[in-house]
């Protein structure tokens, strides 16, 4: 019997890990619930990947088979599950983060080399994508160039059905918590994931180029939700999406380019957790303010689009992408917040919230050195929101004092023209030297 560890890919269709292990014989699925994880992060986000678990446990089900789920430490709940039912081999989607490298490590060395690994979170893999002298990229521009380039990878079908297995009489397989969240969740599991890719492709990929930047976020895909626990397939909706073409397909498709990148830049920067990409910007006059920090993480800053932005996402776990930018510059170049606590609260607020995507997001937003030309690009947050709500729609609907208007509806927490000032004679000394 072979064993499959699911973590970042919640689904059955195109898995290489589950594909190779049924090609070898009867295999069971297994879900760890790793304290190191589910402890350090939010309930609505715990809640979504309970949810997306017993879908998959469903989907197994469907088809004849099993999926056991396991609370503990990977490196422990493997070796013992794996000793209990005589596993032949252990079979998973490669995961790249840097706790995800460590856990994987130990769970190696817990299982005496008898686990493989597959390709799967991304479309193109950390490390996938390199120069010609075989260096890792450290710039979007000639990164995406090679990565369009690069041969697509080969879709697997799921599985129409598990052959049986014969497991220990009342063997326990596991119970999955049943965990409220303070948002509304998306409906969970790859069906679902499946036909929200078919909607947007048909409703909304041709005018995506055109739409993609609107705060109020209405003509985005919203799929970010199940790529980020692998319950739709990344390598299935770029083929998708290219096959219905165009420049809307070309542009969506571009920024999964984008989420291919963020994972190559932590692969081989884990130090990005932490610290500035461009070490210089660590120097910055930072402000450990914690009241400011509590008035910009709960939308009480007095500037309608940054406060719009942070009730939308203690509300929804979501947020546009224009929007994610507009709150990073604000926390970063203009607060000067320290930047790795507000990255870190931003994305456990997020249902989609990805290590990657994320911290490559506030490194690109708040200057910190991943974006070419970083430092003097600093929004001016009225005409954001003025271009981006023109008809002040979604400001009202989040901050009804504001009326819709993007001025201040209340004298802001900072001055913005000062603190912008002050940002740009900062950044400015760091930048040359």
């Amino acid at each position: 019997m072979n064993l499959v560890w699911h973590r970042a890919d919640l689904r059955l269709h195109d898995n290489p890990a589950l594909a190779e292990a049924l090609r070898s014989g009867p295999t069971i699925g297994l879900v760890v619930f790793d304290s190191q994880i589910l402890h350090n992060t939010t309930p609505r986000r715990r809640a979504w990947f309970y949810q997306n678990t017993a879908a998959l446990r469903e989907a197994y089900a469907q088809r004849g088979g099993t999926l056991l789920v396991r609370t503990g430490l990977p490196w422990e709940v493997l070796p013992q599950t794996v000793a209990e039912l005589g596993i032949q081999k252990v079979f998973a989607v490669y995961n790249s983060t840097p706790y995800a490298r460590y856990r994987d490590t130990q769970v190696a060395n817990a299982l005496k080399g008898q686990i493989g690994w597959f390709d799967g979170q991304y479309i193109h893999e950390p490390d996938a994508i390199v120069k010609p002298d075989g260096g890792p990229y450290t710039v979007f521009t000639p990164y995406s160039k090679r990565w369009w380039a690069a041969r697509e990878p080969v879709l697997l079908e799921a599985p129409t059905h598990f052959p049986p297995l014969n497991l220990p009489p009342d063997y326990n397989l596991g119970s999955i918590p049943q965990e409220a969240s303070d948002v509304p969740l998306p409906p969970a599991g790859e069906e679902v994931a499946l036909r929200a890719l078919e909607v947007f492709l048909r409703d909304k990929l041709s005018s995506y180029h055109q739409t993609r930047d609107g705060l109020a976020g209405e003509g985005v895909s919203r799929l970010s939700y199940y790529f980020t626990l692998g319950v739709l397939s990344p390598r299935l909706a770029a083929q998708k999406a290219l096959q219905v073409g165009g420049e809307g397909a070309r542009k969506w498709v571009n920024e999964l380019c984008w989420r291919d990148f963020s994972g190559d830049l932590l692969y081989h920067r884990p130090q990005m957790m932490t610290q500035a990409f461009d070490p210089r910007w660590n120097d910055l006059p930072w402000n450990d303010d914690s009241e400011l920090f509590e008035t910009w993480l709960h939308g009480q800053t007095g500037i309608p689009v940054v406060d719009a932005c942070m009730r939308e996402l203690q509300a929804t776990g979501f947020l546009s992408n224009r929007g994610r930018m507009v709150v990073a510059q604000f926390a970063v170049k203009l607060a000067l917040l320290p930047w790795q606590k507000c990255e870190r609260a931003f994305r456990n607020l997020l249902l989609d919230g990805d290590n990657a995507s994320n911290l490559q997001g506030w490194h690109w937003a708040g200057g910190l050195g991943v974006d070419a030309a970083p430092y003097f690009r600093v929004f001016n947050l009225i005409t954001q929101a003025e271009t981006h709500d023109p008809q002040g729609v979604w400001l009202k609907r989040w901050v009804p004092e504001s009326g819709g208007r993007a001025h201040p509806y209340k004298t802001p927490v900072i001055d913005l023209d000062a603190a912008r000032r002050r940002y740009l004679a900062a950044a400015e000394k760091i930048a040359k030297g």
